[in-house]
C-alpha cells in the first residue's frame, strides 16, 4: 500500500477524536508524504565557487558571485512548480515567507537582515532529474564561524548528501582543514560525502599531483574514503556557468536510491501507525476510567502519587551529576592547559631540534598544539562520558524498576487499565508521537516550513521495542551524549585554531636564538589560556543543554504514566461509550490493514 492511501484511511479516524494536536501532526505528516524530499548541503571555504556551481546547475546567473565573499546566509533551492520562473523568497524568523525582488535578493545574499532565517529560490523544475532534492548553499567558513554555527550542528548531521567544494589552486588551506575536522566530528554513517575540486585547469587528469594531494588530505581529515569530482574553470570574463553533470548525476543516484527511499518510507509508515495508536490511547483511557470503580481509581491514584516520588528521585540524580561535572570542569581545563604548556615547552626548548624560527613556529602551531590538545581533550571527554554513563545506569535502574512496578500494580488493581498502560509503554518505546513528530515535521517540514535547515527523515525512525522498556529507555540520553562529546571536539578544535591564529605568527619573532623561543612560549601560553577560557565557557553551555535533555526525557517518561487517570471526558453516557468502542474497533481494523499490506517504495 502506498503511504498516501494510508492517509486517506487514517484521516477520518483522527477527525473523530476532535483532537487539535493529532490533526496538526496529521497535516504535517501528510505534507511530508505529498512532497518527499532529500537534503543536500553545499559547504566550503569562502569564494571556493559553491554559488557558481549552483548557477551552473540552474543554467543561469541567479546567485550573485564576485571575487569577494558573497553568500552571507543560507540559500535554499526548492522545487515549486507554482512559480513559472525561478523566484526568490526570504524565510523569516517568524515562520513566514516573503517574496523578494531581484535586487532585494542580491542585497540579502550579501548582508542578510536580522529578521531573515534563510533565503529560498523556488525552482519550477529541478534540473538533472533532481526532483525531490532540497539544496542548501551555505556561507563560507568565515561566515559560518561568526554567525552560522547551526550549519555545523543542524545541517551537517541531518543532510543526506554533503558536497564540499575546494578551489584547485588554493587546495585545502588551513580554514578548509579546520572545517573538514568539524565535519568529521559531526558526520554520520548514512551521510554521503562528495568532494568537489573546483576551477581546475582544462583536461586535467585524475592522477594530477595536486588532485592526488587534495583527495588524500581530505581522506586523512575525514578518516574515510570519499568520492570526488573535478570541475574545470572557465577562462575569460563574463558570466561563468561551470558544468558538473557527473556530480549531479551522482547526487541524483544517491538521494533517489531505492534503499534510501525505503528507509524514509518505513519511517513515515511508523509515524502513521503511531498517530493511530495515539488516538487509540486517548479513547482507551476514557473507556477504562468509565469501567473502573471509585475504589479502583483511588488505589490507582495512590500509585500515581508514589510514582511522582520516583520522578523527583530521578530528577535529583540528574541535578547532582551535572552539578558535580560543572564544578569539576574548570579544574580539568586548567590542568589540561598546564599539561599542554609543559609538553610544548619541552619541545621548543630542545636546542638540537630546530633549524629556524619559522620551522619551529610552524610545527608548534600546526602539529604540537593540536596533538596535545587532542590528548588533553580526551581526558576531559572521558571524564564526562564516564560520569554520564554512570548516571544513565542509575536512571535506567530507577526508572525501569519504578515504571514496571507501577504498571504491574495498576493491572492488579484494575484489569480495565491494562490496554492503557500497554499503549503508553508502546508510545514511550517509539518516542515519536506528539513530541518528536510535531517537533521534527514542524521544524523540517515541506512548503513554507521555517525550520533551521534540513533533516534526513529516515534517521528519526526508531525501532519498536517490547512491552516494557528493558534497557531501551535511555536511548535518547545515549544519543545526546554521543552528540555532546562530538560537539566538544569540534568546539575545542575551533577555539584552538582561533587562539593560535591570534597569537602565533612567525613573522613577528626576532631572529636571535636567545629571544625567539621565549617569545614563542609566551604566545603559546596566551593561545592556550584563550583556548581554555573559550572552550570551558562553550562546554558549560553544552553541559547545561545536556542536563535539560536528560530532564526533559525523564519527565516525559514519568508524565505519560502519571496521566493514566486523565481524560477530557470523565463521565460518558452509554451512547458515547458505544461510539468510542466503535471507534476503537475502527482503529484496530485500520491498523491491521496497514500492517498486513506494509509499505512500498
Amino acid at each position: 500500500m502506498q503511504l498516501i492511501d494510508n492517509m486517506d484511511l487514517i484521516k477520518p479516524v483522527l477527525e473523530k477524536t476532535e483532537n487539535e494536536s493529532l490533526m496538526t501532526m496529521f497535516t504535517l505528516l501528510e505534507e511530508r508524504i505529498d512532497y518527499p524530499e532529500s537534503f543536500v548541503t553545499m559547504l566550503g571555504e569562502t569564494s571556493s565557487g559553491k554559488s557558481s556551481i549552483i548557477n551552473g546547475l540552474l543554467g543561469e546567473q541567479i546567485i550573485y558571485t564576485a571575487a569577494q565573499p558573497t553568500t552571507g546566509t543560507v540559500i535554499e533551492l526548492y522545487e515549486y512548480d507554482v512559480d513559472s520562473t525561478i523566484t526568490p523568497y526570504a524565510i523569516m524568523k517568524n515562520a513566514t515567507l516573503r517574496k523578494l525582488s531581484e535586487n532585494e535578493f542580491y542585497t540579502q545574499c550579501l548582508e542578510p537582515s536580522d529578521d531573515v532565517l534563510r533565503l529560498r529560490l523556488n525552482v519550477p523544475k529541478m534540473p538533472h532529474q533532481l526532483q525531490g532534492m532540497r539544496l542548501f548553499d551555505t556561507p563560507g567558513y568565515g561566515s559560518i564561524h561568526e554567525k552560522h554555527e547551526e550549519v555545523l550542528k543542524e545541517f551537517i548531521p541531518n543532510s543526506d548528501v554533503l558536497i564540499y567544494v575546494v578551489n584547485y589552486r588554493v587546495s585545502i588551506g588551513e580554514a578548509d582543514a579546520e572545517f573538514l575536522q568539524f565535519i568529521a566530528n559531526y558526520l554520520q554513517d548514512d551521510v554521503k560525502f562528495f568532494l568537489v575540486i573546483n576551477r581546475a585547469p582544462a583536461n586535467i587528469a585524475q592522477d594530477n599531483v595536486r588532485i592526488t594531494e587534495i583527495v588524500k588530505y581530505a581522506k586523512d581529515l575525514l578518516h574515510e574514503d570519499i568520492s570526488y569530482f573535478i570541475i574545470e574553470g572557465l577562462p575569460g570574463d563574463g558570466i561563468k556557468l561551470p558544468q558538473s553533470d557527473a556530480l549531479w548525476e551522482a547526487v541524483r543516484q544517491e538521494v533517489q536510491s531505492p534503499a534510501r527511499q525505503q528507509r524514509v518510507n518505513e519511517a513515515l509508515f511508523n509515524y502513521q501507525l503511531q498517530l493511530l495508536e495515539e488516538a487509540e490511547l486517548q479513547w482507551q483511557k476514557q473507556v477504562s476510567i468509565y469501567e473502573s470503580s471509585d475504589e479502583e481509581k483511588a488505589l490507582i491514584q495512590r500509585e500515581i502519587d508514589n510514582l511522582k516520588v520516583k520522578k523527583i528521585e530521578a530528577q535529583k540524580l540528574i541535578y547532582d551529576t551535572f552539578e558535580k561535572m560543572t564544578k569539576q570542569l574548570p579544574s580539568l581545563f586548567e590542568k589540561a592547559k598546564i599539561n599542554m604548556a609543559t609538553q610544548i615547552e619541552l619541545e621548543i626548548r630542545d636546542a638540537n631540534k630546530w633549524n629556524s624560527t619559522e620551522e619551529c613556529t610552524g610545527y608548534v602551531k600546526a602539529h604540537l598544539i593540536p596533538r596535545y590538545e587532542k590528548l588533553e581533550r580526551k581526558k576531559i571527554t572521558d571524564y564526562l562520558g564516564q560520569e554520564l554513563m554512570i548516571l544513565n545506569e542509575k536512571l535506567e535502574e530507577l526508572v525501569n524498576a519504578a515504571i514496571v512496578n507501577f504498571t504491574k500494580k495498576i493491572e492488579i488493581i484494575s484489569n480495565h487499565f491494562e490496554p492503557v498502560v500497554e499503549g503508553i509503554s508502546r508510545k514511550i518505546a517509539s518516542r515519536t508521537t506528539d513530541n518528536l513528530v510535531r517537533t521534527f515535521l514542524a521544524r523540517y517540514g515541506g512548503r513554507g516550513g521555517a525550520g533551521a535547515g534540513v533533516a534526513n527523515l529516515a534517521k528519526k525512525s526508531l525501532k519498536t521495542v517490547g512491552k516494557w522498556f528493558g534497557k531501551t529507555f535511555t536511548r535518547e540520553q545515549h544519543n545526546a551524549l554521543a552528540s555532546f562529546l562530538k560537539r566538544i571536539g569540534a568546539t575545542s578544535t575551533r577555539n584552538l585554531s582561533i587562539a593560535a591564529s591570534l597569537f602565533i605568527d612567525a613573522i613577528f619573532y626576532v631572529i636571535e636564538v636567545h629571544r625567539w623561543k621565549d617569545r614563542l612560549l609566551k604566545d603559546v601560553n596566551k593561545s592556550l589560556k584563550k583556548w581554555e577560557e573559550d572552550t570551558l565557557s562553550d562546554v558549560l553551555v553544552d553541559v547545561k543543554e545536556l542536563q535539560e535533555v536528560n530532564l526533559q526525557s525523564i519527565n516525559e517518561y514519568f508524565d505519560e504514566f502519571l496521566t493514566v487517570l486523565d481524560s477530557d471526558e470523565d463521565l460518558l453516557s452509554e451512547d458515547e461509550l458505544t461510539t468510542i468502542r466503535e471507534n476503537l474497533s475502527e482503529i484496530a481494523a485500520v491498523k491491521n490493514k496497514l500492517m498486513k499490506e506494509g509499505v512500498n517504495v
